[in-house]
């Protein structure tokens, strides 16, 4: 037998009894933590043989567009409106499940002569929400091209027909569902914006450009003082990585002063 396979039932019997003990508490957090780790082992699970119907069907809880990729071990957001600093956001498969779909993004309307990367024609675009949990028809996605007044850009191709970028249709497609399908993408008010950017936040100190993102998150962040208050307390002021709004350096620095 596959020692992945070995290790991953190993791995799984070790999730589903610490599911069974936290599902035992009672707690609301108890049980959402439970059923995290239980939706975490069975994407583990479809990764091994090959399928990720789970880690497709489910709202990225950044933008909370169907536009999640697993990759080794995580899944990625390629939806460029959700990337910070030029950074695509990721998730375990816990934090995955434990989140759910955040609120979708506005949609973004802005012309421009170069197409993005990202920009597909109508076939392939409808090739990929198949592969997710709401597939959509040609008819819905040429009703949200008109109804969000999406960019387009001429196929070199086929000088008769368009190409539209995956971001844009994926955000307008969120928003849509958002709008029909009440609770179908929600958010919590207090999450904070440095979701699914673990690493950037924890390499920021090797380049200027990505501290200077990620501290530009932390300002607007309704959670910023208790961050900060966090990491004073329990000894993360001495650790790497941006918390509160303040480098390591900084962090020690204010610890010295106080």
């Amino acid at each position: 037998m596959n020692l992945t396979v070995v290790d991953h039932i190993a791995e799984g019997r070790d999730a589903l009894a610490r599911a069974a003990k936290l599902a035992g508490e009672g707690s609301t957090l108890a049980q959402r933590e439970a059923r995290a780790i239980r939706e975490a082992q069975a994407m583990k699970s479809e990764a091994i043989i090959g399928t990720h119907y789970r880690v497709r069907s489910m709202g990225c809880p950044s933008c909370g567009c169907l536009t999640l990729l697993p990759k080794r071990g995580r899944a990625w957001c390629v939806n460029r409106h959700c990337a910070v600093g030029g950074r695509q956001r990721s998730w375990d498969y816990r934090e995955l499940a434990f989140l759910g779909p955040g609120a979708p993004k506005r949609v973004q309307r802005t012309e421009s002569e170069r197409p993005p990367r990202d920009v597909m024609d109508v076939r392939r675009l409808l090739a990929f929400f198949t592969q997710t949990g709401v597939p959509m028809s040609a008819s819905t996605l040429r009703r949200l091209i008109k109804l969000y007044e999406l960019p387009r850009w001429y196929n070199p191709m086929d000088h008769r027909s368009h190409l539209y970028a995956l971001s844009d249709v994926a955000t307008a497609h969120a928003a849509h569902l958002a709008h029909t399908r009440k609770g179908e993408c929600t958010a919590t008010a207090t999450r904070p914006p440095c979701t699914g950017l673990h690493e950037m936040f924890f390499t920021a100190s090797e380049d200027a450009k990505t501290r200077t993102a990620a501290k530009q998150l932390c300002e607007a962040c309704p959670l910023r003082q208790a961050c900060l208050d966090t990491a004073m307390t329990y000894g993360v002021h001495a650790q790497h990585g941006i918390f509160g709004g303040l480098t390591a350096g900084e962090r020690r620095a204010l610890k010295s002063t106080s």
